[in-house]
């Protein structure tokens, strides 16, 4: 993939990343009202109304896990710009028919189409990339995680707020007009990016060559245990202050909203800062201490006593994950050949996503059979046998980090 250079580099990727969160925003906002406004549409059982809502909050991370590579492979071919453009315009007109929904299929298959429109994100990386110089990239790519997590953040927030002043078909008008600017933003603002030569590989086997690589594994294997465990201890935590804390439970969800929010702003903003740490230490030295960091983490989670003490290391929790993420795109883009960079995002982006759905089913069953700490431990657990995967693969990292150089 050929390096992009412009003077107003800085501007394109900020840019970039308000496309992301805009976008993020839209695909996220609807699940902190889903199940409330399944029962709008009819669902008077409260277990068909959970069944539902797991259906359509599950179906867009898996369609987006299966589409990504091909629009990776698509934004090669006709230039990343011109694919953005046709993915904002059919997530714009999707997010404004679920306005008009009468029943939950017609939702779920709404939302399904969303998810196959999911390939923003791999091309927006791929774009960070094109216009990054290579000696800022650690920069760059923070600046994409952090607007990855602010797009998470604020969803639930902006659409649990407007449903509740408004009803709750008028979120998706709200999220249509995002998706809309985000659009028109990159009309404006984004320059064309020529398109590269048609590849002659197919996806599969452009996924069996990144996954032969075997620092590539493991950058995917660390993105995909961050997403394991920022969704998969949403489902119980909610029950878990509950039930072991003793909050009442009409400010629960207050509670686990704000939570979320300082865990996802902790997040943000040891992605943005990033690139501050790498001109210190080793790329290596910090991905190997913020992964057992965030082992460590979950446990202390467990331990305390009190909702705000849980707090405090959910954000130390997140602190450290913001910074995995970043570094491990870096790594990703400096393991592979330049003319791949753009194509690798969509396999990334596809595999490390199954952590989001596979996460919430793991825990969900693990806690019920062995108990909540049971969530906590073995997510711990993971992280330091990631610790230790990087220890072993230390040598192919650092001379990774000196390419920078």
């Amino acid at each position: 993939m050929e390096q992009i250079h412009i003077n107003n580099w800085k501007q394109i990727i900020y840019t970039i990343a308000a496309i992301q969160v805009g976008t993020g925003v839209t695909i996220i906002g609807v699940l902190s009202f889903i199940p409330l406004f399944l029962v709008e549409l009819g669902l008077s059982d409260a277990g068909e109304a959970a069944f539902w809502a797991g259906l359509v909050s599950g179906i867009t991370p898996m369609m987006v896990s299966f589409s990504a590579p091909y629009w990776t492979r698509k934004a090669e071919e006709f230039g990343a710009r011109k694919i953005l453009t046709l993915i904002l315009g059919l997530i714009t007109i999707v997010t404004f028919a679920c306005f008009f929904v009468k029943n939950p299929c017609q939702l779920f298959i709404l939302r399904m189409t969303q998810g196959l429109m999911g390939g923003f994100v791999p091309v927006c990386a791929s774009l960070t990339v094109k216009f990054t110089p290579k000696e800022r990239m650690t920069w760059g790519l923070g600046i994409f995680q952090a607007a990855n997590v602010m797009g998470i953040m604020f969803g639930p927030v902006i659409g649990g707020v407007v449903a509740d002043l408004f009803g709750y078909r008028v979120p998706f008008l709200v999220f249509g007009l995002l998706a809309l600017c985000s659009l028109i933003g990159t009309l404006l603002f984004i320059p064309n990016v020529k398109a590269e030569k048609k590849p002659k590989e197919s996806i599969l086997q452009s996924i069996f060559y990144f996954l032969e690589n075997p620092t590539v594994r493991l950058m995917i294997f660390l993105q995909f245990l961050c997403n394991f465990a920022m969704t998969g201890i949403g489902p119980i935590l909610p029950l878990y202050i509950r039930s072991m804390m003793g909050i009442d439970t009409h400010i629960v969800a207050t509670v686990v909203g704000i939570i979320v929010f300082i865990a996802g702003g902790a997040s943000a903003m040891a992605s943005m800062y990033v690139s501050k740490l790498t001109v210190r230490y080793p790329m290596y030295k910090i991905l190997m201490t913020s992964t057992l960091l965030c082992g460590i983490f979950f446990v202390l989670q467990y331990m305390m006593s009190t909702v705000w003490e849980l707090g405090l290391f959910r954000a130390l929790t997140g602190m450290s994950m913001g910074l995995v993420m970043p570094i491990a795109n870096t790594v990703i883009t400096l393991a592979v050949p330049e003319e791949r960079r753009g194509t690798v995002f969509g396999v990334t982006t596809s595999l490390s996503l199954w952590g989001n759905v596979v996460g919430p089913v793991f825990t969900g069953v693990l806690a019920m059979q062995c108990g909540y700490g049971s969530v906590f431990w073995s997510t711990a657990f993971i992280f330091i046998f990631a610790t230790i995967l990087i220890k072993i693969q230390r040598e192919r990292i650092v001379i990774d980090d000196r390419k920078r150089i």
